[in-house]
Parts: structure tokens; sequence; C-alpha cells
């Protein structure tokens, strides 16, 4: 459905339910990236990256590749902004791919402290256009995950990623994630491709150990 995998010099993002598979996503993006000698920025302000979770993803690759990944765990939304204004250092020629799972955690979690919704959202606005900005620049691939939460307007079953007028915005690659009555088995469902909200598309994947899989039709 993605013709390979996420574009670099572009922006993308997943969303999609708790446990719906989209760390099992970035971490599978990560470790593709790394295998292909690519170094990988990984931004875990979720606390949802785990060595045995890579482990299981990277299979033997593990001790390889775990070098080209590096890893930050910010505790607050201003320690992701500072983390994210200082990409910049890491570009290199072999550097591939910068991965925000999620980039709505601290956002949210930043809602009980004493900033303002106007100054969270320019914050939240800026990290994201620098991404889209640090991806078209140097060629790199962007991704960003985002938690979600029930829409106030119809349809109001239906869920849509948190602060979504921000972080649709800015992406040209747009992934909703969603459980099946199938254990295991996730819809991926394509939202936006190469800046195009029109071309629909969706996929059904399983979800095991070693990563995401296809469901040949």
């Amino acid at each position: 459905m993605l013709n390979g995998g996420f574009n670099t010099g572009e922006l993308a993002l997943v969303y999609g339910e708790a446990a719906t598979g989209k760390t099992t996503m970035v971490i599978q993006a990560a470790v593709a990236s790394a295998t292909k000698g690519l170094k990988v920025v990984y931004i875990d302000s979720d606390r949802s990256f785990t060595q045995q979770r890579f482990n299981q993803i990277a299979g033997d690759l593990a001790p390889a590749i775990s070098e080209l990944i590096t890893l930050f765990f910010p505790d607050t939304f201003a320690d992701q902004r500072r983390i994210v204004e200082s990409l910049e250092n890491y570009v290199t020629p072999k550097f591939g791919l910068v991965i925000i799972d999620s980039i709505s955690s601290l956002y949210r979690a930043a809602f009980s402290g004493s900033d303002t919704v106007f100054g969270l959202n320019r914050d939240l606005s800026r990290q994201v256009a620098y991404l889209g900005d640090l991806a078209s620049s140097h060629n790199i691939a962007c991704v960003i995950t985002s938690q979600v939460h029930s829409r106030l307007q119809p349809p109001a079953a239906d869920v849509e990623p948190v602060a979504r007028r921000t972080v649709f915005h800015f992406p040209r690659l747009i992934v909703r994630v969603k459980s099946t009555p199938k254990p295991g088995v996730r819809e991926f469902i394509l939202e936006r491709n190469n800046g195009d909200d029109t071309a629909r598309n969706s996929c059904l994947v399983r979800l095991q150990d070693k990563g995401l899989t296809d469901i040949t039709p």
C-alpha cells in the first residue's frame, strides 16, 4: 500500500488507538532503515520502545544495527521541543529516519501544568513544521505517531488524532490504524498519499512478535 515504505523527503503521520500496532510499525521502520546502514533518531515520548520488542523485530540483526539507532526519552513537552529543534545537528550523509512516538503524549500531559493552550498549540505546530522542513531539506523520512480521542463532531463514535488540525496540516502521508474483530489483525487505512486526500486505500496486516506482516487476500 505504501509502495515500499515511508518516502524520503516527507513527513508521515500514523495514528490510531492504543495497542493497534503503531509502535511496532515505527520500530519496524527503524530496523529497516538501520539495516540499510542509515542512522535513525527515535524519540520515545510514550516510553513504549523496549529492548525486547526491538530484538523480536530485528532478530539476529539487532546487535549490528542497534548502534545506528539513537534513542531519546523526553520527560516533558519542553524536552521534546528541544530535542526536535536540535535534530539538524544529527544530519549526516548516512542519516535516514526520524521517529517520534508519539508526538502528542507529552503535549496532552502538559495540559495539567501551567502552560496555556495557545502556547502548547504553537509549540506543537512548530515541532511538526520543523520536522516537515527537515525531511524535505535533507531528503530524509520523518514519521510521527499520534494518540487519538473521540470526535466532538459527527460521527461521534469515531476518533481523531489529538490536536488534529495541527498534526494533519503538514504530513504528506497519513495512515490510520484500526483494530478488527479478528485477534492480531489490524486494518491500515491510507488517508493521504503524496499530499492527496482523495486516493484512499486500505489493507489488512497481522501483528506478530516479529512485526507486521501482510495478509494476502
